[in-house]
């Protein structure tokens, strides 16, 4: 580029400005923060001005700064462009290894595949679907290039994307008696509570909401695969904290939400990658992941 300026540099600059830190672009950029640091600085050098100024722990944009994000936003954008143009679909080989919490298996996963594999056909897809904590262990492991997930990433050196939530209600079979009226948490209490297996991200939620209502002496039966679970619930064998969207998708009016009269937070999925995959390849998945989730009724934005 002009005047030795690079698109490394450029990026940098644009993920800072886009993501508020420095901390936050090394991450999504999967580089160090020093690396960061040290592309600004080289940027400020050869462009011969500062792009930001400190205000106590507070970074904030130049005069300079600001007349130059934009630009910087459309050069990034072109760079992505020229390298997605410049690959021709066959030179993208090899294995490509995804994770995916099965509330994403269960939804769209099926059909990103499918985007994959039209758009790269020697690309081999190999898929773990497991509870989230498990496959936040494996990204960690460098077992996954890529994961659907609820939670954070593990380290400051993989990118982590909000991706997606869903809302939450306790759900039961007719059969069980709980509809149509108004549920205490310790008549729920009384009948088993399905849920993912004791670790994961929803048996924390499941006991900090019973805790919360002082209740601590609760019958779990876990289990690690959602579409077990939601069966369980179905045969009337307990009551679950599912998305009912998603039943509703699946399983029609078998299932009916139990008013509990407790708002209950939605559950958040990121996606988290590791810089293990050509830069167009992962944007071209996370274009079409975010497609295949707008499709999905369960599915809303991360806000």
């Amino acid at each position: 580029m002009h005047a030795g300026i690079t698109l490394r540099q450029v990026e940098a600059f644009h993920w800072i400005v886009r993501s508020g830190s420095f901390s936050e672009a090394a991450r999504i950029l999967n580089a160090t923060q020093p690396a960061i640091s040290n592309r600004i600085r080289e940027l400020e050098r050869l462009i011969g001005t500062r792009l930001f100024e400190r205000h106590g722990r507070v970074m904030r944009l130049t005069p300079a700064g600001r007349d130059l994000q934009g630009l910087a936003e459309q050069m990034v954008t072109l760079g992505h462009a020229f390298v997605a143009r410049a690959a021709p679909k066959g030179a993208v080989a090899g294995v490509m290894r995804i994770g995916a919490a099965d509330t994403v298996a269960l939804t769209w996963l099926p059909r990103l595949v499918a985007r994959l594999s039209a758009r790269y056909p020697r690309l081999a897809v190999e898929l773990s679907v497991d509870l989230s904590t498990h496959l936040r262990a494996k990204l960690a492991e460098g077992d996954l290039d890529i994961g659907f997930l609820v939670g954070t990433a593990p380290g400051p050196e993989f990118a982590e994307i909000p991706f997606g939530q869903i809302r939450n209600a306790w759900m039961a079979a007719p059969g069980l008696g709980l509809g149509g009226r108004r549920v205490t948490p310790r008549e729920l209490a009384a009948h088993p509570v399905l849920t993912h297996s004791r670790g994961s991200h929803l048996h924390r939620v499941v006991m900090k909401w019973f805790a919360a209502a002082g209740i601590r002496d609760i019958r779990i039966h876990g289990c690690n695969s959602l579409a077990t679970m939601i069966e369980m619930t179905v045969a009337g064998l307990g009551v679950s904290l599912l998305s009912p969207d998603l039943v509703r998708q699946r399983h029609g009016d078998a299932l009916a939400v139990v008013d509990t009269g407790a708002a209950l937070a939605p559950t958040r999925f990121t996606c988290i990658h590791a810089g293990t995959v050509p830069e167009a390849v992962t944007a071209t998945i996370l274009r079409a992941a975010r497609r295949e989730m707008a499709r999905e009724p369960c599915f809303r934005p991360w806000r």
